[in-house]
């Protein structure tokens, strides 16, 4: 009965050549499977950031984005004169173009040889209102200083006295000098200027005061031996010049 059995069961169960066919059908079957499947989806493209921000940004009032009011720079004066200017030389030099037939090199050795007559003459009205604003304000500054005060001849008198108490008869007569040329100036007589002579002072004199000659030529002679002749001065001497002087104060 059980050998009955086994062998029943040996009979039933596959060879083992039915199983490696078995086994390579179901696998080859696996295979034909997979490959059968459709791919998977292709990976989707990476966005492009920079559109979708630029999407984004372009919906007006989404972000209450306002522009600027774009800067407009002041035009300084001279930039507006340099443009009439140079508006003013190309119609010029256009008109002329139209109607005179000149080559291209003709009409650039012209433009250069305006250009620098235009340059020259800037040059000399610069120049010019330097000129006259140095002058202006030398004149300004010479009006602004204190003008020296007229010479006293009541004291230049009195130091030519004291000079000529001390034996110092030189020196008075230098003073005397100054002293009628002080006194002749403040009456009108004369001009009293630093580049006057003698002889200019005297030619004045002569014209507007003729008989106080004499006694101006009293007081300049030991004037000019001291000044000029560098010789000694006596007390004679100065006592005829200080008589003289007395006429120039009456």
């Amino acid at each position: 009965m059980i050998a009955a059995l086994a062998a029943a069961t040996a009979l039933a169960a596959p060879s083992r050549e039915a199983l490696i066919e078995r086994w390579l059908h179901a696998n080859a079957a696996h295979r034909i499977g997979r490959l059968a499947v459709p791919p998977p989806r292709a990976l989707a493209r990476t966005p492009d950031l920079g559109a979708l921000a630029r999407q984004e940004l372009s919906t007006l009032g989404r972000y209450r984005l306002t522009l600027a009011p774009a800067q407009v720079l002041p035009v300084p004066w001279w930039r507006r004169a340099w443009d009439w200017i140079a508006g003013r030389w190309d119609d010029l030099w256009r008109s002329i173009a139209t109607r005179a037939h000149v080559g291209e090199r003709a009409a650039n050795a012209i433009g250069y040889a305006l250009l620098a007559l235009v340059g020259l003459m800037l040059l000399a009205v610069a120049a010019r209102l330097v000129r006259n604003m140095q002058r202006s304000r030398r004149g300004r500054r010479s009006t602004a200083e204190p003008l020296e005060a007229a010479p006293d001849p009541d004291a230049l008198y009195r130091e030519a006295c004291d000079f000529a108490n001390q034996g110092e008869f030189g020196n008075a007569a230098l003073r005397l000098f100054a002293a009628a040329v002080a006194a002749l100036s403040r009456r009108g007589v004369i001009a009293a200027t630093p580049s006057a002579t003698i002889g200019d002072l005297r030619a004045a004199l002569r014209r507007k005061r003729a008989p106080l000659v004499p006694a101006f030529d009293a007081v300049v002679a030991p004037f000019v031996q001291t000044a000029y002749a560098e010789r000694p001065i006596d007390a004679p001497q100065w006592q005829a010049a200080a008589a003289a002087f007395d006429a120039f104060l009456s």
